[in-house]
C-alpha cells in the first residue's frame, strides 16, 4: 500500500513539472505515438502489473479492466478540435510514457486498436539505478538454473541429506544465490524451513549464537517436500559482511525427529561471484 501512495505521489510529481517542458522538446516528439479514433478503444497490454496511469488530456477515458490492461477512448462529448498530450503509465519497471494524438488527419493505416507495451518502453524511476521488479527477477533467477557454470560445491552432507552450493551470481543491488539439497534415503523430507542468517564463524555451530536473519526478495520455487532433489534460486538485496561472519545457511524438516543440516556462505564466494549481464 505504501509502495503504491509512493508511485502515486512521485508520478504526480512527475506530471507537474515535466509535463509542460516535454511538450515543447524533442523528447515528447520521439515517444511512441498512439492514434485515437472516435467510438473506438485502444488497448494498451502490459506483461507487468500497472499500478498508475495519467492523461495530460481530459477528453481521453482511461480505465483498467485488468492489472495489464489499459484501454484509452475518447469522451463521448469530445469535440472535433485536435488533441496532442501524454499518457503516463508506472509499474513494478519504472514508467512507461505515449504521445496521445486525435482529431489529426492520420492514415487508417497508422491507426492500431492494441499495442502491447515492451521492455523498451519502460523507463527506470530512478535514472541512476534500474530497480527490477518481482518477474524479471524471477526471470535471472531462471536463467541462472539453466547455466551450466558455477561453484557446485558439496557444503555439508549429513542424515542423508547433501546440500550443494552451485552458483552465486550479482546483478547491480541483488545478489543470486543457486542451492540444491539431496535426498539420499528413502524417506520423504517435509521443508519446515530454509533460513539464511549473518553469524559469526567461531560460534556458528553454538545453539546459543547470535544471529541476524537474511531474508531474500525473491524464491524461485515454493519450499515444500521432496524425494530426491530440491533445487531452488533466491535472490537478495545487496549485503555485506566482514571476514568474521559468515552466510549460515539452514534446512529444516517438519517432523519432531527431523533431520536438519546448516552450511556457511563465506564473504570470500560472494566475491567471487559471477556477473549477470542483463
Amino acid at each position: 500500500m505504501k509502495k503504491t501512495i509512493f508511485l502515486t505521489a512521485w508520478c504526480c510529481l512527475y506530471i507537474l513539472t515535466t509535463f509542460s517542458q516535454s511538450l515543447n522538446s524533442s523528447a515528447f516528439t520521439d515517444l511512441p505515438v498512439i492514434f485515437l479514433k472516435k467510438s473506438v478503444s485502444v488497448h494498451l497490454i502490459s506483461d507487468q502489473p500497472l499500478r498508475y496511469l495519467n492523461s495530460s488530456l481530459s477528453a481521453v477515458k482511461l480505465d483498467q479492466p485488468t492489472e495489464g490492461l489499459i484501454r484509452v477512448s475518447l469522451a463521448d462529448s469530445t469535440s472535433i478540435a485536435y488533441g496532442d498530450g501524454l499518457l503516463t503509465l508506472a509499474g513494478e519497471p519504472g514508467f512507461a510514457q505515449f504521445r496521445l494524438i486525435y482529431n489529426h488527419p492520420f492514415p487508417d493505416s497508422v491507426f492500431r486498436p492494441s499495442i502491447r507495451i515492451g521492455s523498451q518502453d519502460w523507463k527506470p524511476l530512478n535514472a541512476q539505478e534500474k530497480k527490477l521488479g518481482e518477474e524479471e527477477l524471477r526471470g535471472l533467477a531462471h536463467d541462472l538454473l539453466k547455466s551450466r557454470k558455477g561453484i557446485f560445491q558439496t557444503r555439508e552432507d549429513r542424515y542423508g541429506i547433501k546440500a550443494r552450493l552451485n552458483k552465486i551470481a550479482t546483478l547491480g543491488d541483488y545478489i543470486f544465490i543457486d542451492l540444491s539439497f539431496y535426498n539420499k534415503s528413502n524417506i520423504s523430507y517435509d521443508i519446515d524451513q530454509l533460513s539464511f542468517s549473518l553469524e559469526d564463524k567461531k560460534i556458528a555451530k553454538a545453539t546459543n549464537s547470535q544471529s541476524v536473519p537474511i531474508l531474500p526478495e525473491v524464491s524461485l520455487f515454493d519450499a515444500g517436500s521432496f524425494k530426491r532433489l530440491y533445487r531452488n534460486v533466491f535472490v537478495f538485496k545487496k549485503f555485506t559482511f566482514p571476514g568474521n561472519k559468515i552466510l549460515q545457511v539452514h534446512l529444516s524438516e517438519k517432523q519432531l525427529s527431523g533431520r536438519s543440516i546448516s552450511f556457511p556462505i563465506r564473504y570470500s564466494d560472494v566475491l567471487d561471484a559471477d556477473v549477470i549481464v542483463y
